[in-house]
C-alpha cells in the first residue's frame, strides 16, 4: 500500500452511482483519506452530496472550483460530454503531479479534448464495467465494483508511476480486475457490449409501448421482457450523452445488427426452419461461453 499512500486527497466532480461507489471504496479501504466533492450548484446545497457527507463518505464539499489545486486524484463522474467540458475549467488549477481520471464509458471524445487542453501528462481514462438500472449516489455501494472489469486507457505521456498507482488503486481499493487497453479498442467494444444493447432495449420497450393501447402488454409482461429491458430504466440524459460521444462505433455496430435482424425477418417470412434454428443456436453457443456460471439445468 506504500504507493497508494502517496495520494491522500481525492476529489470528485459528480457523485452518482459509479462515483459514489468509488468514493465508498476509498472510504472503506483508505479510511484516513480526505475525500472532497465539487458542488456545481454553487448557491444552494446539493442533496446527494449532503447525503454523502452525512454518511461519512465525503470529508467536505466545496463550491470553489479552485479547490481542485489541493486534490491529488480527481475523478470526473458526470455524463461523458459534461466531463469533457470540465477539462477547460480544471486546467488552470491542477497540481503538477495530480492524476485526472474519469469513469465514463466513451473515451475517444474526452481523449481528443485532453490533448487539445495539453493534459496528456496527467489523464488516465477509467471505466468500471459495473452498474445497475438505478442512478444516483443513494444507490451506490462499495461492492458494486468488486470483481468487475475496470478498464484503464492511459495516454502515452502519463508517467509510469501514475499508471502503476492507478492500477494498484483499481486492484486494492475498488477490488476490481484491472485491464489496460487502447482508446479505440475500448470504444468499439463498449459500443457492442454496452451502448447498442441500451438502444436495442429502449427500442423494444418503445415498440411495445406503441402497440399497448389497451394495456394488455403491460399486464402480461414478465420475466423475459423484464430481463432484456431492465437497462431501459437507466438515465436518459446519460445515454443521450453516450450515444452522441460514441456515435461512429455505435452506428457501425447497429448497421451489423440491422443486417442480422433483416436476415432473421427473411427466414421467418420464408419459414426457413434451418436458418431460424441456426440463428438461435449460434447465439446460445456464444453466450454460454461468455457466462458459463449462469448455465442452468433445463428439466
Amino acid at each position: 500500500m506504500d504507493l497508494l499512500d502517496s495520494k491522500k486527497h481525492f476529489g470528485f466532480i459528480g457523485l452518482g452511482l459509479i462515483g459514489g461507489s468509488v468514493a465508498r471504496c476509498i472510504r472503506q479501504e483508505l479510511p484516513k483519506a480526505r475525500i472532497s466533492a465539487y458542488n456545481y450548484y454553487e448557491t444552494k446545497k446539493h442533496p446527494r452530496l449532503e447525503m454523502a457527507l452525512s454518511d461519512g463518505v465525503l470529508t467536505d464539499i466545496t463550491t470553489d472550483i479552485t479547490a481542485v489545486r489541493d486534490w491529488d486524484v480527481i475523478f470526473l463522474c458526470t455524463p461523458v460530454r459534461t466531463n469533457v467540458a470540465y477539462l477547460k475549467k480544471l486546467k488552470p488549477y491542477l497540481q503538477k503531479d495530480c492524476i485526472l481520471t474519469d469513469v465514463g464509458s466513451v473515451k475517444g471524445e474526452i481523449y481528443d479534448a485532453v490533448h487539445r487542453e495539453g493534459l496528456d501528462h496527467c489523464f488516465i481514462g477509467g471505466h468500471p464495467m459495473a452498474g445497475t438500472e438505478h442512478i444516483g449516489y443513494e444507490y451506490s455501494f462499495a461492492s458494486l465494483l468488486k470483481d468487475c472489469y475496470y478498464i484503464l486507457t492511459p495516454t502515452d505521456q502519463v508517467p509510469e508511476e501514475s499508471i502503476r498507482w492507478m492500477q494498484e488503486f483499481v486492484q486494492n481499493v475498488t477490488r476490481s480486475c484491472c485491464v489496460t487497453i487502447d482508446v479505440t479498442e475500448h470504444d468499439e467494444a463498449t459500443a457492442g457490449i454496452s451502448h447498442a444493447p441500451h438502444i436495442i432495449s429502449a427500442a423494444l420497450v418503445n415498440a411495445v409501448r406503441a402497440r399497448d393501447d389497451k394495456g394488455m402488454y403491460q399486464l402480461l409482461a414478465a420475466g423475459g421482457f423484464r430481463d432484456i429491458t431492465r437497462i431501459s430504466s437507466s438515465s436518459p440524459e446519460m445515454w443521450t450523452s453516450i450515444c452522441l460521444a460514441n456515435k461512429d462505433a455505435i452506428l457501425d455496430f447497429l448497421h451489423e445488427y440491422r443486417g442480422l435482424l433483416d436476415t432473421m425477418e427473411h427466414a421467418v417470412e420464408e419459414g426457413n426452419e434451418t436458418e431460424i434454428n441456426h440463428f438461435f443456436a449460434t447465439a446460445k453457443e456464444y453466450r454460454d461461453k461468455l457466462f458459463p456460471s449462469e448455465l442452468s439445468t433445463e428439466k
